[in-house]
């Protein structure tokens, strides 16, 4: 069964400042590309704060409309994009109910989990105890609202999880193992550069003999930007750090501000960039002037996988990283990184003047890189995606799907419900423009 007229509606975030509407937005390209046609429901994650029961039942009745006339329907998940913000329990809730809406309508429907089930870090003793109820709590709820909704049979909805740390933890959590697809999370083809290093440091106006270290993605706690800005000031003068990034748009957090506070009292304002976000022409400037990427996340960051990590594979440069769960895997696969213990100051100097001076490592970790993206495509992604479609769609007993001619449609869930539920905005006709060029 081909995937020619094959329909897919995805449920993400789009076009906005996020990690997974990049990561959707690649997808989207990726199957189009083979032959399918997309569909976006856009969802935005803050608007759950404010939301009425009578929103949420306009956003579920929204969703079944735009799902009623597709072959299949995929879900990109991540726990803040359904409410979080009030509470686990409650995002377990709004996932559980339109993922038992869409499987009412008898389409196949695939849920792509970017993070694992949330856990407490308890210290103290007191604390451990209310964390393990806590703990206890949200995987009851998890069970009855949403596990239960996976399997194997007709009508039971399908998972793909990055790691296979991140498919055990939710075959722990409930899910039939054989439900959880394993695909690793694809990656950009290998920059090529219109300028040399030394061309893009000039015009970024970074001296030319300098050592140019950068994290690129949005700013956190977890990925060790503070960890970055101590090791600086244990480098030489001739090193300096890009944070090509800001916080993230939902964020709630003044990382940032201390981060910033904190470059200012180490004295490293001269050495330290804070770009915010940056077209795309810029970027391609950073990349090109860049000597190492950094990715020292936190031991505790809790990631399934992280797409800032798979651009730094992708950056045509060599990479140290920190040896967590998300990225070992990739390690033991691949030998493209420089590992380090995560939090471990002194190890993180030594690796970036060690890196700094071997070219020959430097080159032999650039062609690993190279390798395990090419090996990893958004267009093998499609390919393994599509399978996985076309898998669900036969246990059906359906074909492919239709050729439609009708322009993709996309629906924001609207700031005003009364009034907007049925409207488009200016940025959803961007974002169909972006899906039918693809």
């Amino acid at each position: 069964m081909g995937s020619s007229g094959m329909r897919v509606l995805h449920v993400s975030t789009w076009n906005i400042q996020c990690g997974i509407a990049t990561y959707c937005d690649n997808l989207v390209k990726a199957l189009a590309a083979s032959g399918v046609e997309n569909d976006v429901f856009p969802i935005c994650p803050h608007q759950w704060t404010t939301a009425l029961p009578r929103d949420v039942d306009q956003l579920n009745s929204d969703i079944l409309a735009a799902a009623a006339d597709v072959d299949v329907v995929h879900v990109q998940h991540e726990h803040g994009l359904f409410g979080i913000a009030n509470g686990s329990g409650y995002a377990a809730k709004q996932y559980g109910r339109i993922l038992r809406g869409l499987r009412s309508l008898g389409k196949p429907v695939v849920t792509t989990f970017h993070t694992e089930l949330i856990s407490p870090t308890p210290t103290r003793r007191i604390h451990k105890f209310n964390g393990f109820i806590r703990d206890w709590m949200r995987h009851r709820k998890w069970r009855s609202r949403v596990a239960h909704q996976f399997g194997v049979r007709r009508g039971e909805a399908r998972a793909i999880v990055h790691s296979a740390r991140t498919r055990y933890a939710f075959a722990r959590a409930g899910l039939p193992i054989d439900s959880i697809h394993f695909m690793p999370h694809a990656c950009l083809p290998q920059r090529q550069f219109k300028v040399d290093r030394y061309k893009a440091k000039s015009l970024l106006k970074i001296p030319g003999h300098s050592k140019l270290l950068t994290i690129f993605g949005f700013v956190g706690r977890y990925k060790g930007h503070d960890l970055a800005v101590n090791a600086l000031k244990q480098l030489p003068e001739d090193y300096r750090l890009a944070i090509c990034g800001g916080a993230h748009p939902d964020s709630r957090d003044d990382f940032l501000t201390q981060l910033m506070s904190q470059i200012k009292e180490a004295g490293l304002e001269d050495r330290v960039t804070i770009t915010g976000w940056l077209p795309t022409e810029s970027a391609e400037l950073y990349y090109a002037a860049t000597d190492i990427c950094l990715a020292p996340y936190r031991a505790d960051s809790g990631l399934s996988a992280s797409g800032a990590l798979t651009w730094a594979l992708s950056s045509n440069r060599p990479i140290i990283a920190s040896k967590i769960d998300a990225f070992q895997p990739i390690q033991r696969e691949s030998g493209a990184m420089m590992m380090v213990t995560a939090d471990a100051l002194e190890e993180l100097c030594w690796a970036i003047q060690r890196l700094a001076e071997d070219e020959v490592l430097q080159d032999r970790l650039v062609q690993a890189a190279g390798n395990y993206v090419e090996k990893h495509s958004w267009r093998k992604n499609a390919e393994n995606t599509i399978q996985l479609y076309e898998q669900m769609l036969f246990q059906q007993g359906r074909r492919s799907g239709r050729p439609h001619s009708d322009p993709v449609l996309v629906k924001i869930f609207a700031e005003d419900q009364g009034a907007g539920a049925d409207q488009e905005s200016e940025d959803s006709g961007a974002a169909a423009e972006k899906i039918g060029a693809a």
